[in-house]
């Protein structure tokens, strides 16, 4: 449980100080009691059995905890840290994705928590713009999850890389110099994207056409013919040409090279924007690897392009992987969860995710309601790989409990109809006027514009074992 001695009222606290505390614990309080009917309302369990019950369970939570921490908007303030603490307090392992650089907020997350009680594991940060210099963390209760010393950062094999639309596209500074057999505008279809721009039309989209066969491009100044290796030359009259093999062109030089000069080729293949986070933990009977994401977002068709490129990448990465081991390890399990950037469950992002064997537990489809904010986008998931064959081969499976995702903002940082007299807003009026921000917003840098998503996995199958070994035949040894 959290540790909240510095709560505690002192002859030498200010009146200011001395309201804070207050204040903090009273929301404490209803935070604390919101969580506990939010996890054990589903098993419908007011009574102290849930203590019993906790034993077996294993209840696994991923949250992206927004620019965690940022001093842009003055950082997060006091409260903003135990109520974050609180929250990951109900829960025992807990993947965070958009942790920064500095990880002093972090540390204060696990003072509160209990350092002797809990720990974390943390990637270094993700170079790059994309990268945004974000670390992915696990958060764990030391006293119920186990690390099994095997950690990694999750990197693509050259043919796996992630690649943009026009990846090997040839692009002139100075323009592209094409002799055509035919007009430009011959090859425009009737029906083009456009948009106005200060009076001038503009593409909307990109367009992709098909030269002509007959086309042909004149190469920019710098451009150089490379002749490889082991190429065969003739030597007629004491001139050297280079053989054209089978080919019907005499011009056509087989297995030559054209090299252009520097920065004239896309040629992005790509690794992921962040860098997934692959982990093995043990909690009770139960061992899984664990991968964490936090997946591009881009905008636009190409951004969505690449957002899909990472899932399926990442979920076939991840397959390969558990087929291995469950070749060699049937009772160990694969799980991926984070922020996928999932826009809806009837969107290609969604079927990207349910690909190469992974699939969403039904306890969390079935939730009507993103786990944005807003609550109208299915950014966060938790998915798990599931072998073809769903006999269960070892003394474990992958058995799902209960599910959820928790609303905080119901309870602090409250707002409309959460706050019908607006005492939240009004109390930090203060802090929000020291930003450009409005209230809405700047609460989400104080806790998150994501809202942690929770599962249970039972880790508890000692009578499922021993009921295998009571039905055995006696001459089994």
């Amino acid at each position: 449980m959290p540790l909240y001695a510095a709560l505690k009222a002192r002859t030498s606290d200010s009146a200011t100080l001395s309201a804070w505390k207050k204040r903090t614990a009273a929301r404490l309080l209803t935070l604390r009691a919101a969580l506990h009917d939010h996890i054990y309302r589903y098993r419908g369990d007011t009574s102290h059995t849930h203590e019993r019950d906790d034993a077996a369970w294993l209840r696994v939570a991923t949250w992206n905890l927004r620019e965690f921490d940022t001093p842009k908007y003055g950082g997060r303030l006091g409260e903003s840290i135990y109520f974050i603490a609180e929250i990951i307090s109900h829960f025992d392992l807990v993947a965070v994705q958009e942790v920064r650089e500095d990880l002093r907020a972090l540390g204060r997350v696990i003072n509160i928590l209990g350092s002797h009680e809990w720990d974390f594991i943390a990637t270094d940060v993700t170079e790059g713009r994309p990268g945004n210099r974000e670390r992915m963390v696990f958060i764990y209760r030391t006293s119920k999850v186990r690390f099994t010393n095997v950690a990694g950062e999750l990197t693509l094999s050259d043919k796996d890389k992630i690649t943009h639309s026009f990846n090997n596209a040839f692009q002139n500074p100075a323009g592209i110099s094409l002799a055509m057999p035919v007009a430009m505008s011959e090859l425009l279809p009737s029906q083009m994207p456009l948009k106005k721009s200060k009076d001038r039309l503009k593409l909307a989209s990109d367009v992709i056409l098909d030269l002509p066969e007959e086309a042909s491009l004149r190469l920019p100044p710098g451009t150089k013919l490379i002749l490889k290796k082991g190429m065969e030359v003739r030597k007629t009259d004491g001139a050297l040409s280079i053989l054209a093999g089978d080919a019907p062109d005499p011009e056509l030089i087989k297995d030559a090279m054209v090299l252009f000069p520097e920065g004239l080729i896309t040629h992005d293949e790509l690794q992921f924007a962040r860098t997934p986070f692959l982990v093995t933990f043990q909690a009770g009977w139960l061992k899984c690897m664990f991968c964490t994401v936090h997946i591009y977002y881009g905008s636009g068709s190409e951004g969505l392009a690449l957002r899909n490129q990472e899932i399926e990448r990442l979920t076939r990465f991840l397959a390969k992987r558990a087929r291995n081991e469950n070749d060699s390890d049937a009772n160990n399990f694969f799980f991926v969860l984070g922020d996928f950037n999932i826009v809806g469950k009837d969107h290609t992002t969604w079927e990207s995710l349910h690909t190469n064997g992974f699939s969403v537990p039904e306890q969390l489809r079935a939730i009507p309601h993103g786990s944005n904010v807003k609550r109208d986008k299915a950014y966060d998931q938790i998915a798990f790989w599931q072998p073809g064959s769903r006999s269960r081969k070892g003394s474990t499976c992958i058995d799902i409990g209960n599910a959820g995702i928790f609303d905080f903002f119901k309870y602090v940082f409250r707002e409309g109809e959460d706050d019908a007299e607006g005492e939240d807003e009004q109390y930090y009026a203060d802090a929000v006027g020291k930003t450009k921000l409005n209230y809405r917003t700047w609460r989400t840098y104080q806790m998150s514009d994501h809202l942690p998503m929770w599962i249970e996995l039972r880790i508890d199958f000692c009578d499922d074992y021993l009921c295998d070994i009571s039905r055995q035949d006696d001459a089994v040894s």
